[in-house]
């Protein structure tokens, strides 16, 4: 994966824009030691079918930061604009480390029958919205805050998977993935706008090496708590898109939000 990038014509890059709502922050390596090299890449994706890599934009990036037990360095400052991959490092770090990222508002029309589908497709179901009355396209602003949990060495003590940012949709892992065998349950919590996020549907998908991917659904209690067996390793991602009228009509009709977390298994 390393640098690469894809050619996208506009009329399909239109249809991602439409279709593939994940962005995931997805490294070649999460379980890395001291020397070597990580690269973290951002991804357009349906699931994990990537339909394009994006560089670090500056311009429409709120935070950019690597957390590890030693402190938090401000990625955006330190890489360089456009920069592919996203994160490109030498290991100086021991133990966990969080790299996370909020973007900016970005801005989308869809003609109703459009979003219609778009809500179900991403299990808005918190939405009313009846295509046959609506005769304008549907406006929406949307924003993605992204995690990825990697470990450096064997040591994969402390509480730095649990992290809270204060984003306005964060995913929260309730206990280390790290230490966890197959078969035994991630725990997390999602949370909106600084309360728990209740009866929400979660997508959790897992990719291993060259087998197909897995993709299922979770919900959320109402303490915003869900769970979900690891059942093998490889790279395991959590995504969820929450909608909720736009407060100011003149702005926008929706505003959205998308949260993912990714780390790996042994």
């Amino acid at each position: 994966m390393k640098k690469k990038t894809l050619t996208i014509l506009p009329v399909a890059l239109l249809w991602i824009l439409v279709c593939s709502h994940e962005y995931l922050l997805i490294a070649e390596k999460y379980i890395v030691k001291r020397g070597d090299q990580i690269y973290v890449h951002l991804f357009v994706s349906q699931g994990f079918n990537v339909e394009l890599e994006r560089t670090l934009e500056k311009s429409v990036t709120r935070n950019f930061m690597m957390i590890t037990s030693t402190g938090t360095t401000d990625l955006l400052t330190t890489t360089p604009d456009k920069q592919l991959p996203v994160v490109e490092k030498t290991v100086d770090f021991d133990g966990l480390t969080m790299i996370a990222m909020e973007r900016d508002y970005s801005r989308i029309e869809l003609e109703p029958a459009k979003f219609a589908e778009y809500l179900v497709e991403d299990h808005l179901d918190n939405i009313s919205f009846d295509a046959s009355k609506a005769n304008l396209p549907q406006r929406e602003k949307y924003s993605r805050y992204l995690k990825a949990l990697l470990l450096s060495g064997n040591d994969a003590g402390g509480d730095l998977y649990k992290k809270e940012l204060g984003y306005h949709l964060e995913i929260i892992l309730q206990n280390n993935p790290y230490l966890l065998k197959e078969g035994e349950e991630v725990r997390a919590k999602v949370v909106f706008m600084g309360k728990p996020l209740a009866n929400k549907t979660v997508t959790i998908r897992n990719r291993e090496g060259d087998d197909n991917a897995i993709s299922f659904l979770e919900k959320t209690n109402g303490e915003g708590i869900f769970s979900f067996k690891i059942t093998k390793g490889g790279t395991w991602a959590v995504h969820l898109t929450h909608m909720i009228p736009c407060a100011d009509k003149k702005d926008c009709d929706w505003e959205s939000f998308w949260a993912s977390y990714t780390f790996g298994i042994r």
